[in-house]
C-alpha cells in the first residue's frame, strides 16, 4: 500500500556569523571563512539527499533557512542548497520559504538572487533601532543599515517581511523601546517578532555583573509586553503567539508547525528533527532526534553520508518502527543500518510515548493566543482533554489564568504574563 502524502516543514541550520552577539546562545561560530563554509554545505546536501528514500510522503509546505545569519554566506552556497531541496523533496507550490538575515550583509544584489531562487519571505534581525542599544547587544549593524536592507528587500520583491525587536535590554528605557517599536511600525512589515532578552547562562551578558544591573525589573518587563501589545493591535497587527504579531493572512506558517505539533525535519548542525514515522504494520509513531553539534564532526561524519545507498536508507527508516529497545541492539537486522546511522549522525533518538504527546499538545498549544482544540485532542488521543488535565483546568479557569470558550481552550492575558507557570502543570 502506497503511504499517503503528508506535509513537511523543513529547517536548514547555518551555523556561521559574522560577529557572535554577546547575549547569543545559540549552535553559531564566527571566524569560518568561504572555504570552509563550502565544505560545511557540501556536508549539509548530503545530509539532505540521505531522505530521498522518504522525501516521496512528503510534500514540503514551508522551508526555514536559519541560523547563525544565512545572509553572512555567499548566494552560491545558498543557491546549491536550494537546488538539493529541489531535487530530493517536492516543494508545494504555495510553499513559505524563509531566510533570516541581518541588515549589513543583506545587500540588494543578494536579495534578488534570494527571489530569483524562490525565496518568498525574509526575516531580518533587528532588534533595536537604537544604534547605542546594538552596540550593547553587540550587533555588527546599525540602524542606517536595517533602513537600507529592508527598502532593499521591497524593492526586490519581498512582500512578507518579518522584523525581529527586542524588549527588556539594559540600560533602556520604556520609552526608549516604544520608540522603537513606533518606528519599525510605520514601516509596515508584515509580521514582527517581539521578545523579551533572556540572559543565558555561559554567554558575555551573563558574566558581566555591571551590565546585568542594568536590566529592568520583571514588573517593567511585563509593562513592556503590554504595551507591545496594545500599540500593535492598534497598528493592525494581531497577537497570533506570545511573541509573535502579524497582519491577516502573514502569521509564520512553519514555526505554527512547531506550536501545533506537525512533522519537521532539521538538517545541518543541532538541528532537530520530529517525524511520524510509518512502523511495518502501517501504524504511525513520533520520533525525535537531533543533530551533532560539533562543526569538525558534522562535516567528517556527512561528506560520508552520500556513501550508504538508498535500499540501506530505505531500511534504516524502516526500523524506525521497531520497540526503542530493539533499536540500539547490535544484531537487529543484520548490520543494524538503523542504530549505525543514528550514532554516527544523529543524537537522542527518542520514540515518544503517549503521554509525553499529550504533555507537548498542550504546553505548545498554549503558546498559541488561540490554545488548544478539545475536539483535536480527542480525536488524536481518543480520550477528552477534560478526562487527563480536568483538575489543572478547572484550576486555572477558576484563577482567570484559561478561558474556555466552546472547543477551544486558552491563555488570558493574565495567564500569558505566566505561561511558563502554567504550562509546567501539564506535564504528566
Amino acid at each position: 500500500m502506497e503511504p499517503e502524502v503528508r506535509d513537511l516543514s523543513l529547517y536548514v541550520h547555518i551555523p556561521f556569523c559574522k560577529s557572535k552577539c554577546l547575549y547569543c546562545d545559540f549552535l553559531s561560530f564566527s571566524g569560518y571563512g568561504y572555504e570552509r563554509q563550502k565544505q560545511y554545505v557540501s556536508a549539509l546536501c548530503k545530509e539532505i539527499e540521505a531522505y530521498s528514500s522518504i522525501a516521496g510522503e512528503y510534500v514540503l509546505q514551508t522551508v526555514f533557512i536559519g541560523g547563525g545569519t544565512p545572509s553572512y554566506m555567499d548566494v552560491s552556497l545558498i543557491e546549491q542548497i536550494i537546488q538539493t531541496i529541489d531535487k530530493v523533496f517536492v516543494i508545494d507550490k504555495r510553499a513559505e520559504i524563509t531566510i533570516e538575515g541581518n541588515p549589513d550583509s543583506l545587500t540588494r544584489e543578494k536579495l534578488e538572487e534570494y527571489r530569483r531562487l524562490g525565496i518568498n519571505r525574509l526575516s531580518i534581525g533587528l532588534q533595536s533601532t537604537n544604534d547605542d542599544m546594538l552596540k550593547i547587544l553587540g550587533r555588527v549593524h546599525n540602524y542606517d543599515q536595517f533602513i537600507a536592507a529592508y527598502n532593499s528587500a521591497r524593492q526586490a520583491g519581498f512582500n512578507n517581511i518579518n522584523v525581529d525587536l527586542m524588549s527588556g535590554l539594559p540600560k533602556e528605557s520604556v520609552e526608549s523601546y516604544i520608540h522603537t517599536l513606533a518606528k519599525v511600525v510605520k514601516m509596515q512589515p508584515e509580521h514582527i517578532s517581539a521578545y523579551s532578552l533572556i540572559i543565558e547562562e555561559g554567554t558575555p551578558f551573563s558574566e558581566d555583573g555591571e551590565l546585568l544591573k542594568e536590566l529592568p525589573s520583571e514588573e517593567v518587563d511585563r509593562l513592556l509586553y503590554a504595551r507591545t501589545k496594545t500599540l500593535l493591535q492598534n497598528s493592525g497587527y494581531s497577537r497570533y503567539e506570545i511573541s509573535n504579531y502579524a497582519r491577516t493572512g502573514f502569521e509564520c506558517r512553519h514555526n505554527i508547525v512547531y506550536w501545533t505539533g506537525g512533522e519537521y525535519l532539521g538538517v545541518g548542525l543541532g538541528a532537530s528533527s520530529y517525524l511520524n514515522v510509518r512502523f511495518p504494520d502501517n501504524r504511525y509513531q513520533k520520533v525525535r532526534f537531533h543533530g551533532v553539534e560539533n562543526l569538525e564532526e558534522y562535516i567528517g561524519r556527512f561528506s560520508q553520508c552520500g556513501s550508504m545507498q538508498e535500499d540501506e536508507y530505505t531500511e534504516m527508516f524502516r526500523m524506525l518502527g521497531r520497540t526503542e529497545d530493539a533499536i540500539y541492539e547490535e544484531d537487529v537486522y543484520g548490520e543494524n543500518i538503523l542504530s549505525e546511522f543514528i550514532r554516527d549522525y544523529y543524537k537522542d533518538l527518542h520514540i515518544l510515548k503517549r503521554k509525553e504527546e499529550m504533555e507537548e499538545f498542550m504546553f505548545l498549544g498554549f503558546r498559541m493566543l488561540k490554545g488548544i482544540s478539545k475536539t483535536e485532542f480527542k480525536e488524536r488521543f481518543g480520550v477528552t482533554a477534560e478526562s487527563v488535565y480536568g483538575k489543572v483546568i478547572d484550576k486555572y479557569i477558576d484563577m482567570g489564568m484559561l478561558i474556555e470558550r466552546e472547543d477551544s481552550i486558552y491563555l488570558s492575558d493574565a495567564g500569558l504574563d505566566v505561561s511558563n507557570v502554567i504550562m509546567a502543570e501539564f506535564m504528566l
